[in-house]
């Protein structure tokens, strides 16, 4: 099964490409046969991902939304948006690098990432990049939006 994940800015005001959000999501499912996206859940551009994947349940019910935890003993109460939690890395990492070594686990194990970068400069930038690097198949809402 082919997946995708999100990456964007935590503060950064997304409302205004929802739609834009939507139809990324949607040319996954159809287009390329994605049925998995995993979101960490943690910034304003990760939680309009997770709902709009949730909202596609309904039109496309075998698609599954998964939320990666990035600290093992953090657990939370699963959101309601998530059909199921997992955390990625192989070893238990200091704090600091929970987050980032995440994002670089997720990036390694998907086919495609969203891309909500309007900055240069932190994690989502950061993981970018990354993708970039890792010539990952990068659809941006910024872009044709």
């Amino acid at each position: 099964m082919l997946s995708a994940t999100f990456f964007g800015h935590r503060n950064f005001d997304y409302s205004p490409y929802r739609d834009r959000v939507r139809a990324v999501i949607i040319e996954l499912i159809e287009s390329h046969g994605v049925g998995e996206f995993l979101n960490g859940f943690r910034g304003n551009f990760d939680k309009l991902c997770a709902v709009e994947v949730f909202h596609m349940k309904a039109r496309f019910p075998n698609i599954k939304n998964v939320l990666v935890l990035s600290y093992h003993d953090r657990q939370k109460e699963l959101p309601q948006y998530f059909d199921e939690s997992a955390y990625l890395l192989e070893k238990r990492v200091p704090p600091q690098y929970a987050i980032s070594y995440t994002n670089q686990e997720m990036i390694l194990r998907v086919d495609f990432i969203v891309s909500g970068v309007r900055y240069s400069y932190g994690g989502a930038y950061a993981a970018r990049k990354f993708a970039e690097q890792k010539k990952k198949i990068i659809l941006d809402i910024f872009e044709n939006g």
